[in-house]
């Protein structure tokens, strides 16, 4: 009879684990959770606060700076942080569908938290891919347009309509024309 596999763990009881690794190796930090990049809790641990509120917000977080580094050209998205007058929020790409958030004290350390986070940030990444249909890819390089610009394109010159329809074969954000000051 061969063997028995030691079984592995289940990925959420992994994730909790990369949480408890944060919080124990980085000063400051109060609390962590990861989830999906369309916001839905995979493994939290933030006392004393709502962790589904957490998740929307740092997918909301990974959503509008993702479409910052990409409209500046800084390529894709890694970090952002948010610090209020009593601490920091930290959210983090792991991987292309899952993020990372950590809330810190306004003790936190957050060259140590950068230091430390690089590792675990790459190990739940891995353990992303195991989520499976829970997860939703952040999108490469282009964002998918949403409905800026669908009303009345075309409204002026021709030269518009055809710019209009190039941008939105390829992908780019349709934007409005610059007003002229005669206009």
């Amino acid at each position: 009879m061969p063997a028995a596999r030691k079984a592995r763990p289940p990925v959420q009881d992994r994730i909790r684990a990369e949480l408890d690794l944060i919080k124990t190796t980085v000063a400051g930090v109060s609390g962590s959770l990861v989830a999906t990049t369309d916001g839905l809790v995979v493994a939290y641990d933030v006392p004393d606060l709502e962790p589904t509120q957490i998740a929307a917000l740092a997918a909301a977080t990974l959503s509008l700076a993702s479409r910052a580094t990409l409209a500046t050209g800084l390529g894709d998205f890694r970090e952002a942080v948010a610090r209020g007058s009593d601490g920091y929020l930290a959210v983090y790409a792991a991987g292309t569908s899952a993020i990372v958030a950590v809330i810190g004290t306004s003790n936190l350390n957050l060259g140590m938290l950068h230091y430390q986070a690089r590792d675990i940030i790459d190990r739940v990444a891995e353990y992303s891919s195991e989520l499976g249909q829970l997860t939703t890819p952040i999108p490469a390089r282009r964002p998918a347009t949403g409905s800026v610009g669908t009303g009345s394109v075309g409204t002026g010159s021709a030269g518009t309509a055809a710019t209009a329809g190039t941008a939105r074969a390829e992908g780019r954000p349709i934007l409005p024309r610059r007003r002229t000051s005669g206009s």
